[in-house]
């Protein structure tokens, strides 16, 4: 997999994330209108009519508040790139599903922790939910590359590198739960930045594993 594609994963990876947080958290629609914007790019990466097309539909999304009918336009955006992503980007894409969802998920924690410095009335439960959701699928990445599950391939050195990734993301995001228990507007101050340590390991131990065979 070259670089173009893990970062047109991550950001379409993203898309669920970015709904969880709307029907979990609530944020005013310049944050909607900010995360729509950076999954835009990847019409740079991989331009055709169909990612276009779920671009478009994905955008429909700031033109109305019916909840269920947000949830189908985010479906159907997702399903999209997704398919065009499996269909014409290069590599195993099934193996990467976990270590790219780690990315995913702490990029929009720290998206949406961004947003609470900015707006401090939304409510904290969706940012808790992704930084568990992170630490859980850190430490099963750390299980199955221990286990000899996925990177079978890769030395024991490269290996063992990115472990140590995979457990710097999950206590990184540990402490990001942690700092979101404090009731003071510094707690997600903290969060916030525990989640951009948290990205820069993740994306060391993913970018290691998907990017070096």
């Amino acid at each position: 997999m070259n670089l173009s594609t893990f970062i047109y994963l991550v950001l379409i990876y993203s898309i669920p994330y970015f709904w969880y947080i709307r029907f979990s958290t609530s944020p005013k629609k310049g944050f909607s209108i900010l995360f729509i914007c950076l999954i835009s790019t990847v019409l740079l990466i991989n331009f055709n009519l169909l990612v276009f097309a779920g671009i478009i539909i994905l955008l429909t999304t700031l033109l109305h508040q019916n909840q269920k009918l947000s949830n189908v336009t985010f479906f159907v955006s997702f399903i999209i790139l997704i398919y065009e992503a499996y269909s014409t980007l290069d590599g195993n894409l099934i193996s990467t599903l976990l270590p790219i969802t780690l990315v995913s998920g702490i990029f929009s924690l720290m998206m949406i922790g961004h947003w609470f410095l900015v707006d401090p009335t939304i409510t904290r439960i969706g940012m808790k939910n992704i930084a568990r959701s992170s630490m859980l699928i850190a430490g099963l990445l750390s299980l199955m590359i221990i286990t000899g599950l996925i990177s079978s391939e890769i030395s024991t050195l490269y290996k063992n590198i990115i472990i140590g990734l995979y457990i710097s993301s999950l206590v990184l995001s540990l402490g990001s739960l942690k700092s979101l228990n404090e009731t003071s507007y510094t707690g997600v101050m903290a969060a916030t930045g525990l989640s951009y340590l948290s990205l820069l390991v993740s994306l060391g131990g993913t970018g290691t594993l998907i990017l070096l065979p």
